[in-house]
C-alpha cells in the first residue's frame, strides 16, 4: 500500500487526510507526531489508494477498507499525481469537507505560466514573461530581452532550466522548439548575488525564511542542486512580498521564491509553491494551524495566526531538517 496509516483514527478526534506520497516522509515524520500531541488524528492516503463512492445522496471515501470521514484534507500532490489528486480534491469539496491547498490553488501554484499571470495580474511578480508554442515569438522576445532562463511549465527542484547567455543559445533554443509537442515559458535572467529568499507562509503569514546558494560554478539557487543554505531573517519587506504572493495564488501553506535584484536593488517573486519541503519551525506553525482549522476551518483561516515569526538571525542547525546540515553555510 502506497498510504500511510501509523495509527487507526481516533473516535472523537478530528482527522486530518493527507493526499500525497512519501516524497514529505522527512517533513511528515515530524508533522504526524506533532497533530497527534495536539489531539488531531492524520492519515497519508495515497492517490491511487484512495476509493470515492458517490450517489444522489454522499459521497464516500475510503483507503486500505477503512471508511474515512476527515475533518479537513490538506492538498499535497504534484508532477505526475497532479491530475488525479486535483478530482480527489475537488470530490473532497463537494463533499463539503474543507479543502487547504484546493485542486484550483495546486493548479495555480504548479504552472509556471498560471502562477506568472496572477502574479502579473497584481504587480508583483518584478519582470516580464513569455509563453506560448510560436518560435518566432519567443526568438523576436529573446533578442529584445537579452540573457534569459527557459524553464519547464512545471516541475521542481530547478530541474530543466536552460540559460540563454548569448543569440547562439536562443538560435539552439529556438530550433529545438519548432518539433517541441509542448509550450515554453521564458523570463529574463535576474542579476542576483548567488542566490535567492524562500520564504515558507502559513494561512498566507510569512513565518520563516532561508537562502539558497548555487553551487560553485554554478547559478541555480535550489537546495536539490546541490548548493548551500542559510536562514534569513524575514525583513519587513521581505515578508510584505512573501504574503501578498501567497495571498495571489492562494496558498494557505506554500513557499514563495523571491529574488534579490542587483541592478534595481529591489525585490522579484520568481514563483509561488504549493508543496514545498517544509523545515522544522515551519512544520511547527503548519500543525498549530491544522489543528485549529480541522476544529473550526472558518475560523482559523479568519484569525489564525502563527506563534513565532522569525525576524531574527538565528544559525541554529536545528531550524533544518538534519538531512540538510551539511548544506548549512556558516
Amino acid at each position: 500500500m502506497l498510504s500511510r496509516f501509523d495509527e487507526t483514527p481516533l473516535p472523537g478526534q478530528p482527522l486530518i487526510l493527507v493526499l500525497g506520497d512519501d516524497l514529505d516522509d522527512e517533513d511528515h515524520d515530524l508533522l504526524f507526531p506533532a497533530l497527534r500531541a495536539l489531539g488531531v488524528s492524520v492519515v497519508r492516503v495515497h492517490p491511487h489508494d484512495l476509493t470515492v463512492r458517490m450517489d444522489d445522496n454522499a459521497i464516500g471515501f475510503s483507503a486500505a477498507g477503512i471508511e474515512l470521514n476527515p475533518s479537513l484534507v490538506l492538498g499535497w500532490v504534484l508532477d505526475d499525481l497532479l491530475p488525479l489528486g486535483m478530482a480527489h480534491l475537488d470530490a473532497f469539496a463537494a463533499a463539503g469537507i474543507p479543502v487547504i491547498n484546493h485542486a484550483l490553488t495546486l493548479f495555480r501554484a504548479q504552472d509556471k505560466a498560471v502562477c506568472s499571470a496572477h502574479l502579473a495580474s497584481h504587480g508583483i511578480a518584478g519582470y516580464s514573461v513569455i509563453t506560448g508554442r510560436d518560435p518566432e515569438a519567443l526568438e523576436k522576445w529573446l533578442q529584445e530581452t537579452g540573457r534569459s532562463v527557459m524553464k519547464p511549465l512545471s516541475g521542481f527542484g530547478g530541474e530543466g532550466l536552460t540559460l540563454i547567455d548569448d543569440p547562439a543559445d536562443a538560435r539552439v533554443a529556438v530550433d529545438k522548439l519548432k518539433n517541441a509537442p509542448g509550450s515554453y515559458y521564458a523570463v529574463p535572467y535576474i542579476n542576483n548575488p548567488g542566490r535567492d529568499i524562500r520564504v515558507y507562509t502559513v494561512n498566507h503569514h510569512p513565518v520563516f525564511a532561508m537562502y539558497r546558494y548555487a553551487p560553485d560554478g554554478g547559478w541555480i539557487t535550489n537546495v536539490r542542486a546541490g548548493g548551500g543554505i542559510a536562514m534569513c531573517p524575514l525583513t519587513p519587506e521581505i515578508a510584505s512580498l512573501a504574503e501578498k504572493a501567497s495571498r495571489t495564488c492562494g496558498t494557505l501553506i506554500g513557499g514563495v521564491d523571491i529574488g534579490e535584484n542587483t541592478t534595481t536593488g529591489g525585490l522579484v517573486v520568481y514563483e509561488v509553491n504549493s508543496c514545498p519541503t517544509l523545515e522544522p519551525p515551519v512544520i511547527e506553525q503548519v500543525a498549530l494551524f491544522l489543528a485549529d482549522a480541522a476544529r473550526d476551518y472558518d475560523s482559523a483561516l479568519r484569525d489564525w495566526q502563527p506563534s513565532v515569526i522569525y525576524d531574527t538571525l538565528d544559525a541554529d542547525p536545528a531550524l533544518f531538517h538534519p538531512s540538510k546540515h551539511a548544506q548549512l553555510r556558516r
